[in-house]
């Protein structure tokens, strides 16, 4: 039982931003199996969590960063500071499918970038300084891409209605930078910050549960040494890792869950 204890959350706090989303879902059931108490931040609220006495929701909206910062702020004095803040949110503006090279425009950059990019490093800074502030260990994890790490392989489009997007890999980039950013200073506080950067997703598109063409997936199955496209539940279990003591001497790193794709 001694390395299995160590994956173990029992009397841990997390919050999941995000946390009624495609990802966000199975993180929180993860979490929860594991021990810890899940408050769920996020726009809507999942009906998958009713009746589930360990599972809180508040209501957040990053596009309302300063108010979602005082909400948060009271949030931490109710339900408490803590342990484990996971950021799986996908927020974005209502031009984001349009953020191919051809159709951009400098107003979607800065809009998505603000919304996206900049509620991901204020949030996660609000919560170390209060973590460090009430000498409280912790994990933060923050979602970057493969597509922060790589540039778009655009064959996988072809003959599809997706297309290239802009402005998401200088989004997922500076996330995964600043998470090294952020391990280097926090460290000395005994906060480990961390990126998960997942590959692509069974019915995932633009951050939400989203049918996909089968020529999609299939041209891009083809670029994994796995043959296939991943799961949300193949996510989840690399957070239970970040967020427990068993990687107590992890930090700053870049978890890829990919299935080979960045391999090759």
């Amino acid at each position: 039982m001694k390395y299995l204890n160590k994956f173990r959350l029992i009397n841990k706090i997390a919050y999941v931003l995000g946390g009624s989303g495609y990802i966000g879902t199975e993180i929180t059931f993860a979490l929860i199996e594991f021990g810890a108490k899940v408050i769920v931040l996020d726009t809507d609220y999942n009906n998958k969590f009713t009746r589930n006495k360990h599972i809180k929701f508040e209501k957040i909206n990053v596009a309302k960063l300063k108010e979602s910062e005082n909400k948060l702020n009271k949030l931490m004095s109710k339900h408490g500071t803590p342990n484990i803040f996971v950021n799986c949110s996908y927020p974005y503006s209502k031009s984001w499918s349009k953020c191919s090279f051809s159709k951009i425009t400098l107003k979607s950059i800065k809009e998505n970038i603000d919304l996206h990019l900049v509620s991901y490093l204020w949030f996660a800074r609000l919560i170390a300084e209060r973590m460090k502030k009430e000498k409280i260990a912790g994990s933060l994890i923050q979602f970057g891409s493969i597509y922060g790490l790589v540039g778009q392989n655009l064959s996988v489009y072809k003959g599809t209605k997706l297309t290239e997007n802009l402005t998401y890999s200088a989004i997922k980039g500076g996330i995964i930078n600043n998470t090294k950013l952020m391990a280097s200073y926090y460290g000395k506080y005994n906060i480990r910050i961390n990126a998960i950067c997942p590959g692509g997703l069974e019915g995932y598109v633009a951050g939400k549960l989203k049918n996909q063409s089968s020529k999609f997936r299939k041209q891009y199955s083809l670029q994994t040494p796995l043959n296939r496209m991943g799961k949300p539940e193949e996510i989840a279990p690399s957070v239970l890792f970040l967020a427990s003591d068993a990687s107590s001497y992890v930090t700053g790193i870049t978890l890829i869950v990919d299935g080979g794709w960045t391999a090759i």
